[in-house]
């Protein structure tokens, strides 16, 4: 991801550009405490989403005399 400040001279304000997304702020320190905070996170350990345990799926089998057509 590419995290950019810019002043924007004709709003006097500042914008983080994040690839994309814009966001604009009123001072460059607002726009460099979003920045820090935003790296803070990206740089956090992340822990790996772990698989659900395995479920039993289970189906029933038609009784005697059901007609094959209406099993689902």
């Amino acid at each position: 991801m590419i995290i950019d400040i810019t002043e924007k001279p004709t709003n006097h304000c500042w914008v983080v550009r994040m690839d994309a997304l814009q966001v604009n702020f009123n001072s460059l320190g607002e726009a460099q405490a979003f920045v820090g905070q935003l790296k803070a996170r990206i740089e956090a350990p992340h822990v790996w989403p772990t698989p659900p345990s395995p479920v039993a799926f289970t189906k029933r089998m038609p009784g005697p005399g059901a007609r094959a057509d209406l099993v689902v």
